[in-house]
């Protein structure tokens, strides 16, 4: 017996250490990984925008902040959304038994919590942007999701919330004329989750939730998404070479002018997709987005701070998302975006 002690001791280290990779990997795939990068993003634009003095710890706190709310989200939205994830996306964690619900819902509040933390710190007045972002997304988890139009526009509106907290980091009082920039990103993702709407269509139908799409059909969507995208570009173009003193236009406009393009190629994917449109093409659409809303922001803060700037965000942030959702993402929480599953389709 003492001879095969060891051996036994060595299974259950192994077996323990295989159970805390699996812990990890599910709590990495609440995150979103291939999505996380944006929100930080944005409170980094928000932070040069606003300010043309700043330093290092001011830009690392006005990307953690939103990003910890990021965090916080993911883990509410598959909090609220169990039930449905039970029906539609069973291999989602809360459904398929490696994550408790409860384990979500504590995960919600402590991201929250650092994420209010390291906001507040960076300006007091942060608070009240902290607050009415955890309101509309509160709101959104728990009712306006079913609401249509206004579901997308909540969204949106916890976006321009993370542009706030970046601008409150740099300065004590960010100008007015920042406002647009900061509805630029608002509309973008608005935009962006029509798209994710169009995509989870059939199972929010079946789930119950009266999602835009499923209240008003792909064509009355197509236009929601094309008028939302239509709004942004416009303003992306117009305004900040016209009304922010010092912003860089040349270093701005080669990123817009990708970003811009990107977007056109991901809505003309569902304008030319087959009706009715199929999850796969749907998910096609809003993956050019999640790259492309990347070089968006790298766009502002290359217009702010530099070209370069921008592009040494752009460059990390598009390798890890496209590693994160190829290496993780497709193969657990959403496995209909692997190319075999693709194919197959």
């Amino acid at each position: 017996m003492t001879q095969r002690e060891p051996g036994v001791r060595m299974d259950s280290s192994v077996v323990d250490q295989h159970r805390l990779r699996d812990r990890l990997l599910t709590h990495l795939e609440v995150g979103r990984p291939d999505l996380v990068f944006y929100s930080g993003l944005v409170g980094v634009a928000g932070a040069v925008l606003a300010s043309g003095t700043w330093s290092g710890w001011q830009l690392l706190g006005a990307w953690a902040a939103p990003t910890f709310g990021w965090f916080a989200a993911m883990y509410g939205g598959d909090y609220f959304d169990r039930e449905l994830d039970k029906v539609t996306k069973a291999q989602r964690p809360i459904p398929s038994g490696r994550m408790s619900a409860g384990t979500a819902r504590n995960g919600m509040v402590v991201w929250a919590l650092l994420g209010m933390v390291i906001a507040v710190a960076l300006n007091p007045v942060n608070l009240a942007l902290v607050a009415l972002a955890w309101s509309f997304g509160l709101a959104y988890s728990k009712f306006l999701k079913t609401r249509g139009v206004w579901g997308n526009l909540s969204r949106g509106a916890i976006t321009m919330c993370a542009f706030g907290v970046g601008a409150f980091a740099t300065t004590d009082s960010p100008s007015w004329v920042l406002l647009p920039v900061a509805l630029v990103f608002g509309l973008h993702d608005a935009a962006s989750n029509v798209v994710g709407a169009i995509c989870d269509a059939d199972g929010d139908r079946e789930g119950g939730y009266r999602t835009f799409p499923v209240r008003h059909g792909e064509k009355a969507s197509l236009w929601l998404m094309s008028a939302l995208h239509l709004a942004w570009m416009a303003l992306a173009i117009g305004h900040p070479a016209a009304l922010l003193p010092g912003f860089a236009t040349g270093a701005y406009a080669p990123l817009l002018t990708i970003a811009i393009g990107m977007a056109l190629f991901s809505a003309a994917m569902l304008l030319r997709a087959s009706r009715p449109i199929a999850r796969i093409p749907a998910l096609k659409s809003h993956e050019v987005l999640v790259i492309e809303r990347l070089v968006l922001g790298c766009a502002v803060v290359a217009g702010a701070a530099g070209f370069w700037w921008g592009v040494g965000l752009l460059v990390p942030f598009v390798v890890a998302t496209i590693a994160s959702s190829l290496l993780l993402m497709r193969g657990s929480y959403e496995p209909s975006r692997r190319w075999r599953a693709r194919s197959a389709a």
